[in-house]
Order: C-alpha cells, then sequence, then structure tokens
C-alpha cells in the first residue's frame, strides 16, 4: 500500500481527500490545526481522519525526522484565499511558497518520488473573454495568486526524472466539507439564500469564475497520484465547463435551485478585476477516468440540507469567526492564541 503524506490534511480540502484516500492508501497527515474547533459535523468528522497525524506548523518540518519516506507528498497548506493574503501577505509568501520549496527539497534529497502541489486557477487573473490555457500567459493579480506562481516556478526547477512534480490548477473550491468554509462564492450564495432568504452579491456580477466541488478535487488528486508523469513536471488546469458561470449566473442558479430566493447586486461595487475562463482540455485528455463527476444542482441542495439541519447560527455569518477563515485567525491574534506570525502561543 502507497504511503502518502499530506500536508494541511485537516482543513477544507485535506479533510475530504483523506476520507476519500484512506481506503486506498496509509495516510500520514500533518497540520498546524488553525481551525481545529472549527467542524461543521462532529459527528462525522472521524471519517476524516487519516492513519497516522502529527501536529505541528509546516515551517517547523524536517522530513527527515519522520522515520519514513512517502511514496507521494501532497502539498495543500496554505494563506488560503485572497483576503487572508492581503491582511498576511509576508506569510502568505513564506508558507505558500518559501516552505513549499523548502519541503520540497527535503522530499527530493530523502527520495519522495512525486510531489503533487495545489495550486489555483487565480493565476490566470485579469483573463478576459478567452479560455486561458497551461501554455498562455499568466497575470496574477493578488500575493495569493502570486505565491502560487511562484510555487510552481521554484518547483519546476526543483524536479527532475527521480522527482516528479504535478501542479494542480484548481478552479474556485466549493460544496460542502466538515471544516465548512463559507469564505468561498459558491457556500457563501447557498448559506445566503437560507438564511436571510436573499442572495447579495458583492460585486456588479459579471466576473467569470470556474468551479469545482471538493469532492471532485479529492478525485483529481487521486488521479494525480496514480498518473505516470512521463515529463519531470506537469501544470494542468483542474475543473470542468460546466462547473463556469459568470458570478450573478451562479447566484441565479443557486436562486432557482432553492425556490427562486432574491438575487441583488451591489451596484455600488467597484469592478472586481478577477475574472477569468480555464480551457480544461488538457484535464479532460490525460484524466478520463477522473473526470469531475458532481452534479451542481445536487451539491447546492447537499450544502443547504446541511445549514438547514445545522444548528449553527449564520446570521451575519459574513463577519463571523467560525466560517470564515481571515475572521478566525484574526480571532485568534486578539485572544493571545496565535502571534503575529501565525505560531501557536504556548501557555
Amino acid at each position: 500500500m502507497k504511503k502518502i503524506l499530506i500536508i494541511g490534511s485537516s482543513g477544507y480540502v485535506g479533510s475530504v481527500l483523506v476520507n476519500f484516500l484512506k481506503k486506498k492508501y496509509f495516510l500520514y497527515g500533518i497540520d498546524t490545526e488553525w481551525f481545529k474547533t472549527k467542524v461543521f459535523d462532529k459527528n462525522s468528522y472521524s471519517e476524516f481522519q487519516p492513519n497516522k497525524f502529527l501536529l505541528t506548523d509546516l515551517r517547523k518540518i524536517n522530513l527527515a525526522e519522520l522515520n519514513f519516506v512517502p511514496d507521494v507528498i501532497i502539498y495543500l497548506a496554505a494563506i488560503s484565499n485572497d483576503p487572508m493574503g492581503k491582511q498576511f501577505r509576508k506569510l502568505t509568501h513564506e508558507i505558500n511558497t518559501h516552505h513549499c520549496e523548502k519541503i520540497a527539497k527535503q522530499a527530493k534529497k530523502i527520495g519522495v518520488r512525486k510531489f503533487i502541489f495545489a495550486s489555483s486557477c487565480s493565476i490566470y487573473g485579469a483573463a478576459g473573454n478567452a479560455k486561458k490555457k497551461e501554455t498562455h500567459k499568466i497575470s496574477p493579480l493578488t500575493d495569493y495568486a502570486k505565491s502560487k506562481v511562484n510555487s510552481e516556478n521554484k518547483l519546476k526547477k526543483l524536479s527532475d526524472n527521480k522527482f516528479k512534480v504535478i501542479s494542480l490548477r484548481f478552479a474556485t473550491a466549493a460544496g460542502y466539507s466538515p471544516k465548512l468554509r463559507l469564505d468561498l462564492v459558491f457556500n457563501d450564495f447557498i448559506a445566503n439564500a437560507v438564511t436571510k432568504k436573499k442572495i447579495l452579491i458583492l460585486s456588479d456580477g459579471t466576473p467569470w469564475r470556474p468551479l469545482i466541488h471538493v469532492k471532485d478535487m479529492a478525485r483529481a488528486i487521486d488521479w494525480a497520484i496514480k498518473y505516470t508523469l512521463k515529463k519531470n513536471f506537469l501544470a494542468v488546469n483542474t475543473g470542468s465547463d460546466k462547473w463556469t458561470f459568470t458570478i450573478k449566473k451562479l447566484a441565479q442558479l443557486v436562486s432557482k435551485t432553492l425556490g427562486n430566493i432574491e438575487v441583488v447586486l451591489n451596484k455600488n461595487s467597484q469592478p472586481d478585476k478577477r475574472s477569468y475562463t480555464v480551457d480544461f482540455s488538457l484535464f479532460k485528455k490525460i484524466c478520463k477516468e477522473n473526470q469531475p463527476k458532481e452534479n451542481i444542482n445536487i451539491s447546492i441542495k447537499e450544502l443547504a440540507k446541511k445549514i438547514i439541519k445545522s444548528k449553527f447560527n449564520f446570521n451575519n455569518f459574513r463577519n463571523s469567526q467560525k466560517f470564515i477563515r481571515l475572521k478566525t485567525l484574526t480571532d485568534l491574534q486578539n485572544k493571545n492564541k496565535l502571534d503575529k506570525n501565525l505560531y501557536w502561543i504556548k501557555k
């Protein structure tokens, strides 16, 4: 059985990935657990635990001390969206790029054969109307997106015939996870529809966004584990045309699926330059067996049902430290649980 090391195993994506892979591989997870108390469904969370787990900050990792050599390393850990990247600019590049490179170098040194990196389609930035292929020019607009580009560049330089690297340029994550995030547009709209009977769009609704269900992210990573890479490095757009919408069209789809909920545009908002459509033809060609399978209408209803059944108070959830990652971190800092560099403060 292959041994897989997942760095960032307890987060929004990591917890779903663990559940998807645990019957196929021996999973070793590492996470700093910034969001350890933010479990949406505690009754089922035990299903989302790896075989072995190490609670530590990735900035302190020395792979040589793990006493085993993983067959594959999956690097999910990140300051994980644009608002967090703006708030923690220096740390975004430190965690998302510098320490990714550091761990990749350690991995190569101890004999790890494959490194899978969770990148992002946001690297295309203000892409206009043309669908962006992997070979097209990238225009990252935010520190988060720039950190992903820099990581890809450094990993490409490290890759060779004994250390293969696959960079999955994921569309925007969406859907239910036991570590639910409501700072993602798909999830935000559903939470608004269910709790407020109104979907408030914070932009003019015109930007394009490709989406991918978190379960389909897990499917893609499973493919990357098994895929025999002919080249030393591969970057591939990961998602599907079926899940690509303008923000306004997405809101209207959520509204229609959940019963004609009112959709309100913020007419006073500044235009959002982060707009891009992506060409997924390469992913469709080389990943035939693990293509996205989740149905968007079913996914909308599933998350809505989870929210309705929960006991959480979703009033003003956009400012809640429970489901908004930036709010969680700043709350932990305000309570003197995390320091300015996001290390846990020992009592």
